[in-house]
């Protein structure tokens, strides 16, 4: 009398239990990036640093295209430097040999559009100090301010709807439009950042909250 005994196909098993693990852990890491990046970008505009610097997180779960037991996932800042200056409070300070920080005020113009020194179009944005004064025709004129700064003026002519100003030329002075100094830059030998973003915080919770999402999936 013989008696079979089957033995189990373990490499198949293996293959079974691995790609039950790997969908498991792939699909609570795609479930719980989006919502971390979700987090971040909403910590950005609601302390005030606007949309489009929100708009800069971006989110990416690797492998993209395949199933894993050890997936990535990687989120991060098209604006590396002024995203790291945030989380960091960064104490800037002017480059090339300069004396002081030149702070736009809302009063100077935007810029249709310039090229940086790195060959890229720069869309929007505050004009620069030489844009400034070669768009009203004259030199700035200084004043002391608080704490250190110096006031950056320019002398103008409030334009006719009430909204920006205008250069100070002598046909707008024979209509009766009369010239004023105009605050166009502050002037800061330092700017501290404040500590307005934290990557710890959600990297932590959203780390637990993939551990339970993986739990989860392998208990169903």
């Amino acid at each position: 009398m013989q008696i079979g005994i089957e033995v189990p196909d373990f490499q198949s098993l293996m293959r079974d239990v691995e790609g039950s693990i790997a969908k498991a852990a792939t699909e609570a890491m795609r479930e719980t990036t989006k919502p971390a990046l979700t987090e971040l970008r909403e910590q950005t505009t609601s302390n005030g640093l606007g949309q489009r610097l929100a708009n800069t997180w971006r989110d990416r779960v690797y492998p993209e295209q395949r199933e894993s037991m050890t997936p990535t996932g990687y989120i991060w800042s098209n604006a590396p430097e002024i995203a790291d200056g945030f989380i960091r409070g960064a104490t800037i300070r002017p480059v090339s040999g300069g004396n002081y920080l030149w702070i736009p005020t809302d009063n100077v113009p935007r810029a249709r559009g310039r090229v940086s020194v790195r060959g890229k179009n720069i869309k929007g944005g505050r004009m620069a100090p030489q844009e400034v004064e070669a768009m009203f025709g004259s030199d700035f004129f200084f004043r002391r301010g608080r704490n250190g700064t110096l006031l950056a003026f320019i002398d103008a002519i409030r334009s006719k709807n009430q909204r920006g100003f205008r250069q100070n030329t002598g046909g707008r002075r024979r209509q009766g439009r009369m010239s004023e100094p105009v605050l166009m830059f502050v002037l800061r030998r330092t700017v501290k950042l404040p500590k307005l973003l934290d990557l710890k915080g959600p990297g932590e919770r959203w780390g637990n909250a993939f551990v339970a999402a993986f739990d989860r999936r392998l208990a169903g």
